[in-house]
């Protein structure tokens, strides 16, 4: 934008903001890390005419997937740090984006910004 290339105090400022962003975003992505990995799955077995439903974790390490019996004391715990890690991914991607629209304006490239692509996901 050449506003932003005129104007060093607006340029600044965009200068910034994207280091705010970038700071943010690590801050988050270490977040992310304390939270459990994985989608809470249920299953239902049934025997002698009894349904029984068994809540796991399940996530990919290299190419085994590992699944982790939850008990019904951990459940609530477990889907509210699940949520809180949903949020914290769903506000990186808002801030990755943010970046990129200041990168235009910018006319500079975020090295490494495709980093921990995972964490979005």
């Amino acid at each position: 934008m050449k506003v932003a290339e005129k104007d060093t105090v607006v340029h600044g400022m965009l200068e910034d903001e994207f280091v705010r962003c970038r700071e943010v975003i690590e801050i988050l992505l270490a977040k992310v890390e304390n939270y459990p990995r994985g989608a809470l799955n249920v299953r239902r077995k049934r025997n002698k005419g009894k349904e029984y439903i068994y809540y796991y974790l399940v996530r990919r390490d290299g190419k085994k997937v590992i699944n982790r019996h939850i008990s019904e004391k951990e459940l609530p715990e477990i889907q509210k740090l699940i949520e809180e890690r949903e949020k914290c991914r769903k506000e990186i991607r808002a801030y990755k984006k943010r970046m990129t629209y200041l990168e235009k304006l910018l006319n500079k490239k975020n090295p490494g910004g495709d980093r921990h692509e995972s964490a979005t996901r």
